[in-house]
Parts: structure tokens; sequence; C-alpha cells
């Protein structure tokens, strides 16, 4: 056997070739998502509001834009509680300036409410620094 076919490795097969591209973005995407967690972390330094119901409920309002919604609407968009306990992470998230409570014109008995300048400013900046950390993964395929 020659010198050269002792050193030459043979190549890879397509299944490997797949097999550490797949390692590699599941890698790029984990390091996005702890992005994404250092910018939440940093956005919303308050003992507490790393918590997942937090997220969801902020990030569900985000979506309705400056759309108000029932307090009742609100609980429901903390999942996974219980409805007691949902009512304390929308009185908390009030209590610390990040909803802001209407009166609601079709019903005076009940409150509407909607996330604050605060709210939107923070969770802008976590938006926009996890947006990038993804789109450098999902941008390269």
């Amino acid at each position: 056997m020659s010198a050269k076919n002792k050193s030459h490795n043979p190549p890879r097969s397509t299944a490997a070739r797949s097999a550490s591209r797949q390692k590699t973005t599941r890698t790029r995407f984990l390091l996005a998502l702890r992005e994404l967690d250092d910018a939440w972390v940093a956005a919303f330094p308050e003992t507490g509001f790393s918590d997942v119901y937090f997220s969801r409920l902020f990030t569900e309002l985000w979506l309705r834009a400056d759309t108000a919604v029932t307090k009742t609407d609100a609980y429901e968009l903390v999942t996974g509680l219980s409805m007691q306990t949902a009512m304390k992470y929308v009185r908390r998230a009030i209590d610390e300036g990040y909803l802001e409570e209407l009166s609601n014109p079709a019903d005076g008995r009940s409150r509407l409410l909607r996330m604050s300048p605060l709210l939107r400013e923070r969770f802008a900046q976590v938006i926009d620094r996890a947006n990038k950390a993804f789109t450098a993964v999902l941008g390269e395929r």
C-alpha cells in the first residue's frame, strides 16, 4: 500500500454528514435559545419574572398589539396554571407596571388590561436581541 493510500481517510457517508449538520444546527439553536433566555433576564431582572408563565402572558399580549383584553382573558393566557395562580401572575405584572388596567367601556363592572409602555419597550429589547441569534441559526440552512 502506498503512503498516499494509508493517510487518506475514506469519504464520510451521507448519513454521517447529515448527522454532523444536524448536531451543528441543534447546537446553534440551543445557543440562540440561551441568548433568548439571557435577553429575557436582562430585560426582566426582577425575581420570578424569568418564569415561563410571564413569558407566555407577555408574548400573547404582544401578539394582540394594543388590543386590551379582559382580566379573565388575561388569566387564560397564563396557561398551565390554576385560575387562582394565574390571577397572582397577572396581579404581579400589574403591580410591577408591566400591565395597565383600563375601564371597560362595554361593561363598567370589568377592567381591561394591556401592555404598558414599559413592557412594550422591554419586550422589544428581548425580541430584537433574540431575533439576531435565531436569524443566525435559521438563516443558514
